[in-house]
């Protein structure tokens, strides 16, 4: 199943390798026309994701048209930009593979929750800098620990990683659920309802026959396949709000701390252990694209890709949330795309990061995807985010089902979710630990990394 998450990989890259036609090695330097097409099918393999996720949080944040536009605008650039840094290998920074940058979907329930739970009396523009600003110190407490990221794998765990991801997929589908709920609301009141239901249900269930489809450039396309079908539904419907187009400019540049930037301790732990777990998700990709390029997955050489790629990580993060976009990482639906080809040249790396950069430069690219309604947008998401939780559990599992992991994994999540639930209403904490413990993902991972530490392994 390829999606625009790495927690949402198809882990049979590795666990079922099906050697591909080795056509064209990381350093071979296939001919423009090759370049040129085997780059358009990773494209089209992440650009839903680059796309839907800066989208999903500009539209549950409530931001205005140019605000969201220059988010998603600002995604596809700087993606491009990072792809790049990725594949150069810039002194210690990158893997030096054929790896695309975007922004991650683990991220979105984080920022959401950090975006609604400061005080009301902050600006959008307040809490957008807060946002930044504190991912930009988790970027930046990245870089040193990135060169123990062998060690990191002691404390995240499966158990913790796995437990992680489920909240993430959990949380995200019951926000999805509610932003559903209330589009309906609102519709009815025009005694419209009834059109949110239909174009919900066409999107998922376009999405869900793609994604589940047994040809591999189905499931690569099916969460674009769905949107396009589901704005085509809502521009039947005349739900499609085509006055946006001509309040955008006709190119882009990236304005640097736009939205300025401020700290916040309740952010910062709020987001610190999702950089974590992007981490040793990076690695699995990294691992993956390392096997299908014919590259050894062990040894020194072997580690000093998976430090320079998850180095490349750190600081294209930095560089997004100073050009006022989200956190990057890498993606898995490139993968997919090396396995189908044979192609794991860098040359067609830098052709995707220039369509990339170029789709950036004109913002019309982003304008399209905001004039598509909430309700198409919710409909495909509802089905990306419960396979979210499903591959926590694969994750678990692949780590072992024992009777300690299901344990830590159970305790974890009760925890959490009890936790997220009373937090607010206990007195005695500080605002920024309300904020912390009333947000489940964070809570639970560190709740997970406590007893993978205190409960003995045998």
């Amino acid at each position: 199943m390829s999606t625009p998450n790495k927690v949402m990989a198809d882990a049979s890259l590795l666990s079922h390798p099906r050697e591909p036609t080795h056509a064209f090695g990381l350093n071979d330097k296939p001919s423009n026309v090759v370049s040129l097409v085997a780059g358009f099918q990773h494209f089209l393999a992440v650009f839903g994701g680059i796309i839907t996720a800066p989208l999903i949080m500009a539209k549950g944040m409530g931001l205005s048209i140019s605000d969201t536009n220059y988010l998603i605008t600002s995604a596809l650039l700087i993606s491009g930009l990072a792809t790049l840094i990725q594949m150069a290998r810039i002194g210690p920074f990158g893997s030096g593979l054929l790896s695309i940058q975007g922004t991650s979907f683990t991220f979105i329930g984080p920022i959401l929750f950090a975006f609604f739970s400061l005080p009301e009396s902050m600006s959008n523009d307040d809490k957008l800098a807060a946002i930044f600003g504190s991912s930009a110190i988790c970027a930046i407490i990245m870089l040193p620990l990135c060169y123990y990221i062998h060690h990191l794998k002691k404390i995240f765990t499966p158990n913790v990683t796995g437990t992680t991801v489920i909240l993430i997929g959990l949380t995200l589908v019951w926000t999805t659920l509610n932003n559903l709920y209330k589009q309906y609301s609102i519709a009815q009141q025009a005694n419209e309802g009834w059109l949110v239901i239909v174009m919900s249900i066409i999107v998922f269930s376009v999405t869900f026959l793609m994604a589940f489809s047994k040809n591999m450039w189905f499931r690569i396309a099916s969460i674009t396949a769905g949107l396009s079908v589901g704005f085509v539904v809502a521009l039947a419907f005349k739900q499609v709000d085509l006055s946006v187009i001509d309040q955008l400019d006709v190119t882009f540049i990236p304005e640097p701390l736009k939205y300025g930037m401020s700290f916040n301790w309740g952010v910062l732990f709020l987001m610190l252990p999702v950089f974590f777990i992007t981490a040793t998700e990076s690695v699995g990709d990294l691992t993956a694209t390392c096997s299908l390029s014919r590259l050894k997955t062990t040894g020194d050489a072997y580690w000093k890709r998976i430090k320079g790629g998850l180095l490349g990580d750190a600081l294209n993060s930095l560089i997004a949330v100073c050009c006022a976009t989200f956190p990057n990482t890498t993606f898995s639906q490139n993968n997919g795309v090396i396995r189908l080809t044979g192609i794991a040249s860098r040359k067609v790396g830098y052709v995707v990061a220039g369509i990339l950069i170029c789709m950036g430069i004109f913002p019309v690219v982003g304008g399209f995807f905001q004039m598509i309604p909430s309700a198409v947008v919710y409909g495909s998401t509802v089905l990306m985010f419960g396979l979210v939780s499903f591959s926590g559990f694969s994750i678990v599992k692949r780590g072992g089902l024992t009777v300690r992991s299901i344990t830590i994994v159970l305790t974890s999540l009760i925890a959490a979710f009890f936790l997220s639930r009373y937090a607010t209403s206990l007195s005695f904490l500080s605002d920024e630990l309300k904020i912390l413990l009333a947000f489940p993902i964070s809570t639970g991972a560190f709740i997970a990394i406590a007893l993978e530490l205190l409960i003995p392994k045998k």
